[in-house]
């Protein structure tokens, strides 16, 4: 009988999730496809690296919809429960609350173990795919050549605009590029044509302009220097564009294994502030990010997927409901917890990053109070007989509102 109650539940549970799961990955990454596709069109690159980089994005839109998929999977399968009398008929039968729930719990714990590894290791891989990406987007890539209508940032300091581009990016027409210093010296080129020059092994790629000027003003000069040319060879360096950095410039980067290895070494050496540059950032990447940044995100990790095994708990006694109350609140009250509760690990995250207080306790007490908080009301929806609290609390909010209504009626009267 409870093996057949337990896939009963999980029959409930499991087409809620899913399709949370799906709608909200999907709402997500659209909004984040109509910005990219915003940039790949201003950069002139093509949609196929836009779909490449939501690709790199499932993982993190996952891992946000994953708690409140199993929440309201949990939530919703308890109501059903409830609203058919379902519930009543099989806590009659002698099951328990804590009974029925034992299979919403192991499936808590499989999301806590998949979260875990989402979050320590496809997350940090894709999201420097992603920014990999997105920096060739941005920057423009030496294979694509330069697109025409696009302002691109060169290493040289300079800004590159032309207004027509053929052959594959390589043939430039009415070529722009405009450089201000620190001082104050502003330095533009213009050209009536230009021809982008792939460096061989020991020369750097160059741009040759036809049929151009090179002016120079300087802050009280009363005029620009101005020399003019017929072809003028102009180094670009755009090799350095295509060279994004190696992994590990942002703790989000760092895989669980790393950032365990880098707290437990900042913990030996009693590291704390700036990180120290080492002689190979690719094999030890987690020295690349300050010591406060790495035990953040840790505990972070840890503690978000940790919640995950406690939700079902807290949804059981949410989703549960008599037939005369409410068929939202227990559901705007378990939303509105679980966004708060992320917001305040996610500030408490963002505040011991910068050093502004130990990660431990910063993370670790909320996660204890929102443990405590959760085990109080599920034992106490499932010893005390009668109405839910979240039932009484209900009454109690429907008599407050009904005393304001009244009121505020009497003062108009």
């Amino acid at each position: 009988m409870f093996k057949a109650l337990d896939l009963y539940l999980l029959r409930q549970i499991m087409p809620t999730l899913l399709v949370t799961l799906l709608v909200a990955a999907v709402i997500l990454l659209l909004e984040r496809m109509l910005r990219l596709l915003d940039i790949a069109v201003g950069n002139g690159v093509s949609t196929l690296v836009v779909f490449q980089m939501l690709f790199n994005l499932i993982p993190h839109y996952i891992g946000l919809a994953l708690p409140a998929a199993l929440f309201l999977g949990v939530l919703l399968a308890f109501r059903k429960l409830s609203s058919q009398s379902e519930l009543d008929a099989i806590q009659s039968s002698g099951v328990g609350l804590s009974r029925l729930i034992r299979s919403a719990v192991i499936l808590g714990l499989l999301m806590m173990i998949f979260n875990l590894i989402l979050v320590g290791y496809l997350q940090p891989i894709s999201r420097y795919a992603y920014r990999a990406l997105l920096f060739n987007v941005t920057s423009g890539v030496l294979e694509s050549g330069i697109g025409e209508g696009v302002f691109m940032d060169l290493p040289n300091g300079y800004t590159l605009r032309v207004e027509e581009s053929r052959g594959a990016g390589r043939e430039l027409f009415g070529v722009f590029a405009h450089q201000q210093k620190d001082d104050g010296t502003i330095i533009t080129l213009t050209a009536k044509r230009g021809r982008l020059e792939s460096g061989g092994a020991d020369s750097p790629t160059s741009l040759r302009l036809f049929q151009g000027n090179r002016s120079e003003w300087s802050p009280g000069a009363t005029s620009a220097d101005t020399v003019s040319f017929d072809v003028f060879d102009w180094p670009l360096n755009l090799e350095d564009l295509i060279r994004f950095r190696s992994r590990g410039g942002d703790e989000r980067e760092l895989t669980l294994d790393e950032l365990l290895r880098g707290y437990v070494a900042n913990m030996n050496a009693g590291q704390t502030g700036p990180p120290i540059r080492v002689a190979d950032p690719e094999a030890f990447p987690e020295q690349l990010v300050p010591s406060e940044a790495v035990a953040a995100e840790l505990h972070g990790r840890i503690v978000f997927s940790l919640s995950i095994l406690f939700l079902p708990m807290l949804a059981a006694p949410l989703g549960i409901m008599t037939h005369r109350a409410s068929k939202s609140f227990g559901l705007v009250v378990g939303l509105l917890t679980l966004v708060v509760y992320h917001k305040i690990l996610e500030f408490s995250e963002a505040y011991a990053t910068v050093g502004g207080i130990a990660p431990g306790p910063a993370l670790w007490l909320p996660f204890a109070l929102f443990i405590a908080g959760t085990s109080y009301l599920f034992l106490k929806t499932e010893i005390v007989a009668g109405a839910t609290p979240m039932q009484r609390l209900e009454d109690r909010w429907s008599n407050m509102m009904g005393s304001l209504v009244g009121l505020f009626r009497s003062s108009r009267g």
